[in-house]
């Protein structure tokens, strides 16, 4: 195979993978939620005491207190958007497919991407928490200091660089010896032509 013919197929698998990500998104992101809880419950304990799950869409009912209107107050429940942590789900599954990779791999490799979705998902919530709410919410969750620089860096890796790196980290580990082949393939065809 050559390194188009892997592109091409990619291409062509990922609206199928992608659709398939859209429509077992409640099942995956629940996974995923109740992970980013348990990061949640080790990072700032005592923080979250239940998450809820409303299709794919998740809401921390936190232990933090807002003004609702004159005089009233009530609990922070922040809601937080998976799916902006999990479509590195539907690439990774298309790279493999595209690769011809056994079944086993990319269930392997969908496991091994829960954690970093988690972490999309958690930080979210603390830029929100920390940062977004304001200092007095920041304040009560105990968020202070060098806290929010590295919550802002934490959150822009999960945002940014992790849905999209991870993927094809798993996938190029997953596959040594077919990207070993792919490289002496095209070196082949490079050295062949005039």
């Amino acid at each position: 195979m050559t390194l188009g013919k892997l592109a091409l197929r990619t291409l062509l698998w990922f609206p199928l993978c992608l659709a398939a990500w859209y429509f077992s998104a409640p099942y995956h992101v629940a996974i995923a939620g109740e992970l980013a809880h348990l990061l949640l419950n080790g990072l700032q304990p005592g923080m979250v005491s239940a998450l809820e799950q409303t299709g794919t869409d998740l809401a921390f009912v936190t232990n933090l207190k807002v003004q609702v209107d004159a005089g009233r107050t009530g609990l922070l429940v922040p809601e937080v958007n998976p799916l902006l942590y999990t479509y590195g789900l539907a690439f990774f599954v298309a790279l493999m497919l595209a690769a011809n990779t056994q079944w086993w791999k990319i269930l392997a490799g969908a496991i091994a991407l829960l954690p970093f979705q988690s972490w999309g998902i958690v930080f979210d919530l603390l830029m929100q928490v920390g940062i977004k709410l304001g200092p007095d919410i920041a304040a009560q969750a105990g968020i202070f200091g060098w806290h929010l620089e590295a919550i802002a860096l934490s959150y822009q890796i999960g945002n940014l660089i992790f849905p999209t790196l991870i993927p094809v980290v798993l996938w190029t580990s997953f596959n040594r010896l077919f990207i070993k082949s792919l490289l002496g393939s095209q070196a082949h065809n490079t050295s062949t032509q005039p």
